[in-house]
C-alpha cells in the first residue's frame, strides 16, 4: 500500500481548491452571458443587427471560421483575406457595414477567387459592434465552426509557431488571447513601422458555445472555460493616411452617436470625431511622431522599428524585428 504523505494531502487539496476555483468562474461567465442575452438593451441591438444583416447561406465547414464587419476598407481588406488563407482559414463570413469606398467590390472579386468567402450586407448604421459580431458568430456556429475568429479588416492574425488553423487544432482551450502589435505609417505613407510594444487589449479567438457573447472591439467573450494566456498574435494596422483616419473618425463617431452608448464605451471616437480638421492634423502628426496621443486610442508606446516592403507574413519575421536594436532603445523613432 503507497504511504500518503503530508505533501500528497497539501498537492490534492491545492488541486481540489483550483478545480472548485474553475467551476465557479464558469458559473460567472454563464450567469454573464445569459445577463447580456437577456439584458433588454442588448436584445433590441441584436434583434436590429439581424434585421440589417443579409447574408447568404452558408456551406456546412466543421473547421475555424472568420468573422467581420468592415466598412470602407478597400486598402487592406484583401490582404487581411489572403493572410487569413494562407494561415489556413479559408471559411470566412464577411459583411459589409454601409462602404462608400471600393471595399463592396474588393469583396465581390475576392469571393469568386475564394469560394468559401461568404459576403454579406449590414445595412444598420448604429455603432451596435458586440451584437452584431455575435449575431455573425451564431452564424457561423450553426455552419458548423469548431473555431471563431472575430476580425476586423486591419489585422493580421498568426500563431506564435507555424499556422493559425494548426494552433488552434492543437488548443487545449476553448478561448485563445491574441496579443496585439501595431504598425503605423511614416509621414510620407511610404514605410511601415512596428511598434515593439505590445497593446495593453488582447483580441480572442474561441470555440463556439450557445450563448456566447462577443465583447465590443472583439477583446473578450462571455462564455465558460480556461483562456490561454499566450495564444495568438496580431499585427494591427490602425492608421494608414491621414485621410483614412479623419475619415474613419467622423463615420465613427456618426455610428457611435446612433447607437446611443454609455459614455465610457467608444470614447476616443467621440473624442475624435468632434475634432476640427486642423486638431485632427496635429493629432496625426503627433501620432506618426511616436507621440502618445491618449484620446486616440492607437498610438505609438514604444520603439517604432521600419519595415521593408509589404507587413511580415510569419511571426518569425515581427519576432525578429521585435529582438532588433540595443538594450534600453525605448524611445519612439522619428
Amino acid at each position: 500500500m503507497t504511504e500518503v504523505t503530508p505533501l500528497d494531502l497539501l498537492s490534492s487539496a491545492r488541486a481540489l481548491k483550483h478545480r472548485v476555483f474553475l467551476a465557479r468562474r464558469d458559473s460567472e461567465r454563464r450567469t454573464e452571458a445569459a445577463r447580456l442575452r437577456s439584458d433588454p438593451v442588448f436584445r433590441a441591438q441584436y434583434t436590429a443587427a439581424e434585421n440589417g444583416l443579409d447574408v447568404p447561406p452558408l456551406q456546412h465547414h466543421p473547421g475555424p471560421w472568420a468573422i467581420a464587419m468592415v466598412r470602407n476598407e478597400a486598402d487592406v481588406i484583401e490582404t487581411a483575406v489572403r493572410h487569413l488563407v494562407r494561415q489556413g482559414v479559408d471559411n470566412l463570413l464577411i459583411v459589409d457595414n454601409l462602404s462608400e469606398d471600393d471595399t463592396p467590390q474588393v469583396l465581390a472579386r475576392l469571393a469568386n477567387e475564394f469560394p468559401q468567402l461568404h459576403v454579406g450586407t449590414d445595412n444598420e448604421p448604429a455603432y451596435y459592434q458586440s451584437a452584431k459580431m455575435t449575431r455573425l458568430a451564431d452564424l457561423v456556429s450553426a455552419a458548423g465552426a469548431r473555431w471563431i475568429i472575430p476580425f476586423d479588416a486591419d489585422e493580421l492574425w498568426f500563431a506564435p509557431h507555424g499556422r493559425l488553423v494548426d494552433a488552434l487544432a492543437a488548443s487545449g482551450t476553448p478561448v485563445r488571447r491574441a496579443h496585439l502589435y501595431n504598425l503605423f505609417p511614416t509621414l510620407d505613407g511610404k514605410q511601415w513601422r512596428l511598434d515593439t510594444a505590445r497593446h495593453f487589449d488582447d483580441k480572442v479567438a474561441f470555440r463556439p458555445w450557445e450563448g456566447a457573447v462577443v465583447a465590443m472591439g472583439n477583446h473578450e467573450v462571455s462564455r465558460p472555460g480556461s483562456r490561454d494566456v499566450d495564444g495568438l498574435r496580431i499585427l494591427h494596422m490602425p492608421w494608414r493616411s491621414f485621410e483614412q483616419f479623419a475619415r474613419k473618425t467622423r463615420i465613427g463617431a456618426a455610428a457611435v452617436a446612433k447607437a446611443d452608448l454609455d459614455d465610457g464605451e467608444a470614447y476616443h471616437w467621440r473624442w475624435l470625431g468632434s475634432a476640427s480638421e486642423d486638431d485632427l492634423r496635429r493629432v496625426w502628426r503627433r501620432l506618426l511622431a511616436g507621440e502618445a496621443v491618449a484620446s486616440a486610442a492607437w498610438y505609438p508606446r514604444g520603439t517604432l522599428r521600419p519595415i521593408e516592403g509589404v507587413p511580415p507574413l510569419s511571426w518569425a519575421d515581427v519576432q525578429r524585428l521585435l529582438q532588433a536594436g540595443s538594450p534600453g532603445d525605448d524611445a519612439p523613432t522619428r
